[in-house]
């Protein structure tokens, strides 16, 4: 806690600094400024949300609702078509919602450890361009940007319903808005990560699919004749087994004919 207490009192003195100097700070002057700290990437991504919460300009970060320069992988490329239409539009929605008022976020902070249920909808929408923002910062071409924004806003309301009443004692905004932001990327990490190995595995699948089909067509063609399972068994030097689920994947119709006659020709 005392480790805690430290790193939010040197949070505030860099507020302070970048206030000094208008309201503007480099990346390189906030991890110089964290050089004994040992911060990990994810951290010094929070910190950079929190100046931005604090309307200051962190250089070469991303501002309002677009990808700085610096952020990204060359490999994530271009929104498509229908990403850039969901950003349009959901950026239509948020402009409507009402305007945060100066100090409302620590209003909302007291009414929610009250007990206040209005004050948790009122802080999840004052969020919603913060899950936006993340989404934009973590972006991969295998998963669509509205998933991770939605992904994003439900665990931005699991992380606020958890502010029971008497929870936030000792807390202040800043921590707050730091622990909200590391929910709301912990969810969408997790969601890329499922998505990634989802589709590794689809096209591991695919594959094998693949491998089937032209072994059945090589070995047709060499025998003269249909083959059966146990000949493609042995030419792929994989269990019988393996084959009938491969073949499932293939196609129903295929499997079906297999499990219909036993061990008969497949082709």
């Amino acid at each position: 806690m005392r480790k805690e207490q430290e790193f939010l009192k040197k949070l505030e003195l860099l507020k302070e600094k970048a206030m000094e100097q208008g309201s503007r700070i480099s990346q390189e002057e906030v991890k110089e400024f964290f050089c004994d700290e040992t911060l990990s990437e994810e951290q010094i991504l929070l910190v950079y949300d929190y100046l931005l919460s604090q309307r200051i300009t962190v250089t070469g970060y991303m501002k309002s609702g677009k990808i700085a320069e610096s952020g990204g992988s060359a490999g994530n490329g271009g929104m498509s078509a229908e990403e850039e239409g969901y950003l349009k539009e959901y950026q239509e929605d948020l402009a409507a919602l009402r305007t945060e008022r100066p100090g409302e976020r620590e209003q909302l902070l007291s009414e929610i450890a009250s007990g206040d249920a209005k004050a948790k909808s009122r802080l999840v929408e004052i969020y919603l361009p913060v899950v936006l923002e993340i989404a934009l910062q973590m972006r991969c071409q295998e998963v669509f940007l509205g998933d991770l924004v939605q992904e994003g806003n439900v665990s931005l309301i699991l992380a606020v319903d958890l502010l029971k009443a008497g929870g936030v004692q000792g807390e202040t905004e800043a921590e707050w808005d730091m622990c909200l932001r590391k929910e709301v990327r912990q969810g969408i990490q997790i969601l890329i990560e499922e998505q990634t190995e989802l589709k590794r595995c689809d096209k591991r699948m695919e594959q094998k699919v693949n491998d089937l089909d032209t072994a059945l067509h090589h070995l047709a063609d060499e025998k003269g004749r249909a083959v059966t399972i146990e000949e493609l068994a042995k030419y792929m030097e994989i269990p019988e087994e393996a084959i009938l689920d491969i073949m499932k994947l293939a196609g129903e119709d295929l499997y079906d004919k297999y499990k219909d006659n036993g061990k008969a020709d497949l082709i």
